[in-house]
């Protein structure tokens, strides 16, 4: 595999989880108001995934060239699972009728896939494009953007805390942070 394809293959993901976390306002925004905010937050912080590493692809492109060969990747990675699960998921929310706890089940099954170890895998292939490239002002936006990746489950628990008040849902999305 080369590094275009893994950019593709990031960004698909990326831009797929945004669209399901964005219907779930529309499918359980009605049940609180609350949730419906959360789950556009969910679908937002992963719209800038998208963008973050549609950008990065513009910076490698200019600076390593993107028909290299990948390396680096986890051995055990289960690219067509991750398809699996995201397709999965779509077909779900658009023929079931959902419960809070179904919409936190849905994201606690695209959180846990390795699409974040591509991301973060990616992230650090566009963090030495950045630093060969001699611009550090991108470094703390990349930074930032890491920082973010965690807050991100940590919101999860929280808005699942306080939204669906299950603790084995808790449970499983406190072993995405600690596995």
């Amino acid at each position: 595999m080369i590094l275009s394809e893994v950019f593709d293959i990031c960004k698909d993901i990326e831009l797929r989880h945004a669209k399901l976390y964005a219907n779930l306002p529309l499918i359980l925004g009605e049940l609180d108001e609350r949730a419906a905010v959360f789950w556009e937050s969910m679908s937002t912080a992963e719209w800038q995934h998208y963008i973050m590493v549609d950008f990065g692809r513009s910076i490698c492109e200019k600076t390593v060239g993107l028909d290299q060969p990948v390396g680096g990747l986890p051995n055990n990675f289960h690219m067509d699972q991750i398809f699996e699960i995201l397709a999965q998921k779509e077909a779900r929310i658009f023929r079931e009728e959902l419960s809070f706890k179904d919409g936190f089940e849905i994201a606690i099954e695209l959180e846990g896939t390795e699409s974040d170890d591509l991301y973060i895998y990616l992230t650090s292939v566009i963090k030495q494009a950045v630093y060969e490239r001699n611009q550090p002002y991108l470094m703390d936006r990349l930074k930032r953007i890491e920082k973010e990746m965690t807050s991100h489950h940590v919101s999860l628990i929280e808005a699942t805390k306080k939204l669906s008040r299950d603790p084995e849902l808790v449970r499983r999305e406190n072993a995405l942070l600690h596995p």
